[in-house]
């Protein structure tokens, strides 16, 4: 094999342009060893088994190793994953590009990780190459990953294609892998903290009415009370049990308080009232969900336009009846509504 060939960059006067031929090299099937955030990287062309298998083989790893997929877009992952799960909508919103990996299983039935490094070099890279790109750390199996381009050639030069030199690594340290299934685990703390994945896998409910100053809040007041007493804690501790319940309105101005007589029937009720402000329903937050109920036929209908893919985890609050709108109708109205709330989330909570 001849030499590897090595890429020197210059960070401060980079130009995409200068890696155009190991975008080349890599999507003709060679193995090319390119700098990320956390550790150097050597990439491989997913769509050639040859480049793949020869991966393993260099770096020493058993066949059935799962590589994870370099993407420079987060919307390529919906090339692997159809309507990706509100879950990984957050991980990806909140970490990438960065050093996350993210399993999950793939449309086609396989389970791959992804990952859009927050290095521009890499980005780029994989941008020009514009094929998928699966990439390992630069190490032989078992042993430390390898941060800086001259380690590279040292151990792995005439055995691979090319090395893009962007200088040492700046983390040193591998990607935190989370593994999304049934529920999220973080296989491997690395750069992003482990509490922080954590929190961004919480589970999240969210309420929607119209003015977000009644209904929906109360509803937002009445489950926290009811997973608090299922879990035994104080509300301010639910998501140490992986929930966070929001509400928000369909026709919601930012910033008014929630009615006095929701106030008034939630302390009668028992309920532990938090300072809040209405904010008003955006396609993300019911994208990012993982349930979401509306009071009403309208409401439900005006989520699902916001976002379609969400209408198998989206329903009215309850199924056999409109949540009317108690404003000005008296504080008659508001108890009304809120005891059809509270039986509403006695059902909710079970299937939770």
């Amino acid at each position: 094999m001849p030499d590897t060939r090595v890429f020197p960059l210059q960070r401060a006067i980079f130009q995409p342009d200068a890696l155009a031929e190991p975008a080349r090299i890599l999507a003709a099937g060679g193995l090319v060893a390119f700098p990320t955030e956390t550790v150097y990287g050597l990439g491989a062309n997913a769509d050639m088994g040859p480049s793949v298998m020869r991966l393993l083989e260099v770096t020493g790893s058993p066949s059935d190793r799962r590589l994870t997929l370099h993407l420079g877009h987060a919307y390529e992952l919906e090339r692997w994953v159809r309507d990706p799960a509100p879950v990984v909508r957050r991980l990806t919103r909140r970490f990438w590009p960065g050093p996350l990996t993210i399993v999950l299983r793939c449309s086609d039935g396989e389970i791959r990780g992804f990952r859009i490094p927050a290095d521009e070099v890499a980005r780029e890279l994989i941008k020009l190459a514009a094929v998928p790109i699966v990439a390992t750390s630069v190490n032989v199996a078992e042993a430390p990953p390898i941060n800086d381009a001259p380690t590279i050639v040292k151990h792995f030069g005439g055995r691979i294609d090319a090395v893009v030199d962007g200088g040492p690594a700046r983390h040193a340290r591998q990607s935190t892998v989370v593994e999304i299934d049934a529920g999220c685990r973080v296989a491997r703390e690395g750069v992003i903290p482990r509490q922080e994945v954590e929190e961004a896998c919480r589970r999240r409910i969210l309420f929607v009415c119209t003015g977000n100053t009644c209904r929906s809040p109360m509803a937002e007041a009445l489950l926290r009370r009811a997973l608090a007493l299922r879990f035994g804690v104080a509300e301010d501790r639910l998501e140490e049990k992986g929930f966070v319940v929001e509400s928000a309105g369909a026709g919601a101005t930012a910033g008014a308080p929630m009615s006095d007589d929701a106030v008034r029937v939630l302390e009668e009720m028992g309920c532990r009232v938090r300072e809040r402000r209405s904010r008003p329903l955006t396609q993300e937050m019911v994208r990012e969900s993982d349930h979401v109920f509306a009071m009403t036929r309208s409401h439900l209908a005006r989520v699902i336009e916001m976002a379609p893919e969400a209408a198998g985890r989206s329903r009215r609050l309850d199924p056999s009846r409109d949540i009317e709108d108690p404003v000005g109708a008296g504080v008659e109205a508001y108890r009304a509504a809120a005891k059809q709330i509270r039986k509403a989330i006695e059902g909710v909570v079970k299937t939770l």
